[in-house]
């Protein structure tokens, strides 16, 4: 039983094959006029008891036209399908309302035509709002031209009650299931918008090389760092780092290895900087990093342990084995100074270590 219920669920939910149709709306016409088949298949009983052969045989009709809209979406045929099903809950309904009476409900099903049209993914939306205006006229002359109808035979007693109970019953069963379309179409839709703004920021924020933070990001991070200061008076120490003779590393072994060299530092750094502070690839073989809640001694001493793991980690590239090191110049933040001349110290403490040998930290 479980496998034939699995059956069936694949096979109403098989995708379209036009690029132009939505696997969801075909779902969604399927469901309905299953929904609907089942139902004109009971209501044609119930109104055979009533002796209203003639709407018997008439729903049979709209069966076969119900079963004609659910094959036209496996044909690529999905908008087909959406306007004979409409028809058929338009004039089918009209029908049913008008010989067995407009209180019984059977009108409900027409509203059900406006939700299904909006749900098309097609841009006529004028014609979709005309197209509304045109099923809320419809309704307003069923209700006066069933009140004149003469002809109505308005079924008794327990009829009447088990036929408004099913009306019911199925619009509102209808209604879930558009309802839940919509919602499952609004969620993938909010999911998308939201996986594309998360890769914007990232784009926005992070260098592509490295994945670490770029200087548009790390100038935001310093600004929040600076906010902080001025309210709760926690300092930090700006360091900047550079790799020692990157371009030899590049002229040696190639711009694929330095790529890798960069990459395999970014990934060290981030590890070291957890519960420390923040890093960032401040250009080329530079890197700049904020010692959050640190003075210059502390930070210094930090920043000698990561200079020593950077000189005794090997670098291995295909056939390429060496290592490298990484000299380092550091400033702590105050406000006479500002965050731009704090980072130019810094610098300048980088390039004294530049010319005094290497491979050093400078504070």
């Amino acid at each position: 039983m479980l496998d034939m219920l699995k059956a069936i669920k694949t096979f109403l939910l098989t995708d379209v094959k036009n690029r132009n149709e939505t696997k969801e709306l075909a779902v969604l016409i399927r469901l309905t006029c299953c929904i609907f088949i089942l139902y004109y298949l009971i209501v044609g009983i119930l109104i055979a008891f009533l002796q209203h052969y003639f709407m018997g045989l008439i729903l049979i009709a709209a069966i076969g036209l119900l079963i004609g809209s659910f094959i036209c979406t496996y044909e690529d045929h999905t908008f087909g399908g959406l306007i004979l099903l409409n028809i058929v809950l338009v004039v089918f309904s009209s029908l049913l309302a008008i010989n067995l009476g407009f209180g019984m409900d059977f009108h409900l099903p027409i509203f059900l035509v406006i939700l299904l049209i909006f749900f098309n993914k097609s841009d006529a939306m004028k014609l979709k709002k005309w197209y509304s205006i045109g099923i809320c006229i419809l309704l307003m002359c069923l209700v006066q031209f069933c009140n004149a109808w003469t002809s109505t035979r308005v079924p008794k007693d327990g009829f009447s009650i088990f036929i408004q109970s099913m009306n019911i019953l199925v619009f509102s069963t209808s209604i879930g299931a558009i309802a839940y379309s919509y919602c499952i179409k609004f969620n993938q839709a909010e999911d998308k918008l939201k996986n594309i703004n998360d890769n914007l920021v990232k784009m926005a924020n992070l260098d592509t090389l490295t994945g670490l933070s770029n200087r548009r990001h790390m100038n935001e991070h310093m600004a929040s760092l600076v906010s902080e200061y001025n309210r709760s008076g926690n300092i930090f120490t700006i360091a900047i780092g550079d790799v020692d003779f990157f371009k030899k590393v590049n002229d040696t072994y190639g711009h694929n290895t330095g790529d890798y060299v960069l990459t395999k530092l970014a990934t060290e750094f981030t590890n070291y900087m957890k519960d420390k502070g923040h890093v960032a690839r401040w250009g080329g073989e530079e890197f700049l990093f904020s010692f959050e809640n640190m003075n210059i001694t502390k930070a210094y001493a930090c920043m000698d342990e990561l200079r020593r793991k950077i000189e005794n980690m090997p670098m291995n590239f295909r056939e390429y084995h060496f290592n490298i090191t990484m000299t380092y110049g550091m400033e702590e933040f105050n406000n006479r100074l500002g965050v731009e001349a704090t980072i130019n110290r810094a610098d300048e403490k980088l390039y004294k270590g530049k010319t005094s040998g290497r491979n050093m930290v400078v504070k």
